[in-house]
Order: structure tokens, then C-alpha cells, then sequence
């Protein structure tokens, strides 16, 4: 395989011998003659090397010792010779007609990087169970880049990626031994402009094998944990690192002011969402202290977010952050209608099947909603109806494609 190619289909695989040549397969049924697919076998111990070796020139076949997907993508990478790349997964199977789907929207926008949804499915023996759809936002709002730092939706699988963007923004962490492809889709976000398609282009299975690299193999019931801890590295990073400015960018509005201080909620929604509660503090503190404007309606529904994120918010019951929020609340200027609208946003939570999380929520609506249940007068005389509507004009969510602009 000489010269440049279309697509670079890379393919990481670990003891994966049961399931490889089915998502192989439905690769190279849609791949075009000037495509090619890499498997990086990442010391496999079982018999997927053999299998690999079966298979013969239809793939390129790159071998190292056990080190972890980051790796075997930078090393697959480097072999890649595409103008794009496309990351599968070595147990999922790609839904007939993906790859033109992709090809056609990347091609048609413009962009640096397109995805689609995808579902579940497992195995009973010999029967196929479809567990439904994955996890998809209402992406018709706002930029992609705010929904994908928002939450993890975005499967590798399902996005072509120009090799452009991925030079941009290096290579693959090694050290995120896991959610290391959320990472880099954060740092796509963070670079790239997106685009995105309705349709269901891969089928992800659900298995109960282990994951992850030999050095740290963890069964599937316990990667919650794990993801979270690596979550949590991805979003102090980017606190970090990714200036406030990326955030107003997120907004329009013709006050530089209130667009700053939307950017402050914002991002302390995003970290909120990843249970760094101290991280949004200091933003929702900030923002406090910004102006005295009622929040308008897009402010309070960023405020309500921070509540929604799909790790809980157990943090925010951690004695620093909850001082902090109590705080908040008692305070003179807007701190005290943040807290108000975060209290909005555990209303369904208090619905939530779990009994767990549903005692959570009382918990800490109990405690931080008590001063709330006073504020609703306030807030309905201080800030009539017209006056919201009015000053809900001059600041809008950006959702077309010029986030970077």
C-alpha cells in the first residue's frame, strides 16, 4: 500500500479473536479501492494474531508489545497514509452505507471532523438482542463543541476526523489508559469545527470481557469508576489550559459583558458535569460578581445543566463544595439565583429511578433550596416577564459551524 490514500482505517485489537473478524469485515465491505485499514495488535495473547495472519493483504497488520490503545493509535498513525482517519473498534460492527454517509457530509461541509449515533447490542447464546440507541443530545442547539465538552457521546467509531485536525492536535495521550478517546475529542472540540449526521452508523457491542491494557485490566461492570478518574484528568486540563475566550465564542450577544459572563457559566456547567465542583465555584463566583442583569432564559438552562451531567453530582455534597454553594446563596448579587437555578435543575432528579440518586437530590435540594423557595417572589417582582424577553434578545447560543471564526 504506496501513495496517499482516501481513508486510513485504524484498528487497535487486544485478545480479541471472537470478535475481530465481524468488525473487520464490515469495514472492508464499504471501504473504496483507495482506502486501507491498519490493525495494531497490542501483544495479544489468545489466538487474534493468528486469526490477523488468516485475514492476508486485505489489511496491513502492525504488531507491537502490550502498551495500551494510546499507543497502538500513535503507531497506527504513523503508518497512516489517509487524508482522513477513521478509528474502529476491534468487538463493533460498522452499519452498511457508514462510510459514504461520512465521506459525503465531511465532503459537503468542510469541516475538520463529522460523526453520527450508533447503538447497542449483545449476545444470548446465539441470539442477537438490540439493547436501543446510544446517548445523543439535542445537537440542533449550540455548537457541537459545547455538547461534547458537556458529556461523552462521540464514539470513535462513528467520526471521520481530517489527519489535518489529528496533526493539529498531536498525538494520543499515553498516559489516558482510559478514555482516551474522549480526550481526543475534547482536544478536536477544542481545535476543529464539527458536523453531524442523525444516522445510525455502527453497532456497539456490549460484552462482559476485560478492558483496558494487561497492566491495568478492569472488568466491564467496574469502567464507570475508572472513566471517571481519567474524566476528571481531561477536565482539570482543560481548566488549565483553554482560555474563558473559547467560551465566549460559544455566544453572540452585543454586550461583551454578558457574553463573558454566559462564558463563566458555561464553563462551570462543563466542570460541574465532571464532578469538578470547586473548578465551577470559582466560575460561578466570577460570574456573580460580573453585573447585576437577571440572567436571561439561555443562562438559566446552562445553569440547570450542571446538574444533568451522567456521573451525578455527589460531589457537590463534599463539605468544600457545599459550603461554597451555601455561600453562594446568601450572597447579595447574583450568586444567590445561580444557586436557584441549580436547584431547578435537580427537580429531575427527584424522579429518578434510583433511590440512591433520588435521596441525593432531596439532600442537596433541601439544603441549598430553602433561601431558593424565598427567591422565586423576588425574582418574579424584581424582573418582570417583558423585561426577561426583552433582555433575552441580546444574547443567543452560536449554533452554525463558525465557532472558530
Amino acid at each position: 500500500m504506496s501513495g496517499k490514500k482516501r481513508i486510513s482505517f485504524l484498528m487497535p485489537t487486544f485478545n480479541r479473536a471472537d470478535y475481530i473478524a465481524e468488525a473487520i469485515a464490515s469495514i472492508t465491505s464499504q471501504m473504496d479501492a483507495n482506502d486501507e485499514i491498519i490493525v495494531i495488535d497490542d501483544g495479544s495473547t489468545d489466538g487474534t494474531r493468528t486469526l490477523l495472519e488468516s485475514i492476508g493483504d486485505t489489511i496491513a497488520l502492525v504488531r507491537q508489545e502490550n502498551s495500551g490503545k494510546s499507543v497502538a493509535l500513535n503507531l497506527g498513525m504513523e503508518r497512516a497514509k489517509g487524508d482522513y482517519i477513521w478509528i474502529c473498534d476491534d468487538d463493533d460492527v460498522m452499519c452498511e452505507g457508514a462510510v459514504a454517509t461520512l465521506v459525503d457530509l465531511i465532503t459537503t461541509t468542510g469541516v475538520d471532523f463529522v460523526f453520527g449515533r450508533y447503538s447497542k447490542f449483545t449476545h444470548r447464546g446465539n441470539v442477537r438482542i438490540d439493547l436501543g440507541m446510544a446517548h445523543w443530545p439535542v445537537l440542533e442547539r449550540g455548537s457541537p463543541a459545547r455538547h461534547i465538552l458537556e458529556d461523552a457521546f462521540v464514539m470513535h467509531n462513528a467520526a471521520l476526523v481530517r489527519r489535518s485536525l489529528y496533526d493539529q492536535v498531536g498525538p494520543f495521550d499515553p498516559s489516558m489508559l482510559r478514555a482516551q478517546d474522549y480526550d481526543m475529542f475534547v482536544r478536536c472540540a477544542i481545535r476543529g469545527k464539527a458536523a453531524f449526521t442523525s444516522q445510525t452508523l455502527f453497532m456497539q457491542r456490549k460484552h462482559a470481557g476485560a478492558r483496558g491494557p494487561s497492566e491495568m485490566l478492569h472488568s466491564a461492570g467496574q469502567s464507570n469508576t475508572v472513566w471517571q478518574q481519567y474524566d476528571a484528568r481531561i477536565f482539570n486540563r482543560l481548566y488549565a489550559e483553554v482560555p474563558i475566550a473559547f467560551f465566549e465564542r460559544m455566544f453572540a450577544g452585543d454586550d461583551p459583558a454578558l457574553v463573558k459572563r454566559a462564558a463563566l457559566l458555561q464553563r462551570a456547567t462543563i466542570m460541574a458535569r465532571h464532578g469538578l465542583w470547586m473548578n465551577a465555584l470559582t466560575d460561578w463566583q466570577t460570574a456573580s460578581a460580573k453585573n447585576s442583569e437577571p440572567l436571561t432564559m439561555l443562562e438559566k438552562d446552562i445553569c440547570r445543566r450542571a446538574m444533568a451531567g451522567k456521573h451525578g453530582f455527589a460531589g457537590a455534597l463534599d463539605k468544600a463544595a457545599l459550603d461554597g454553594l451555601l455561600d453562594l446563596s446568601r450572597s447579595r448579587g447574583l450568586g444567590a439565583y445561580i444557586v436557584q437555578e441549580l436547584v431547578e435543575g435537580l427537580v429531575w432528579r427527584l424522579r429518578d429511578h434510583d433511590e440512591g440518586n433520588r435521596a441525593l437530590a432531596w439532600s442537596l435540594a433541601s439544603r441549598l433550596g430553602q433561601r431558593g423557595k424565598l427567591l422565586h417572589g423576588v425574582i418574579n417582582r424584581l424582573w418582570p416577564r417583558s423585561r426577561s424577553r426583552e433582555h433575552d434578545q441580546t444574547l443567543r447560543e452560536v449554533s452554525d459551524l463558525a465557532l472558530l471564526d
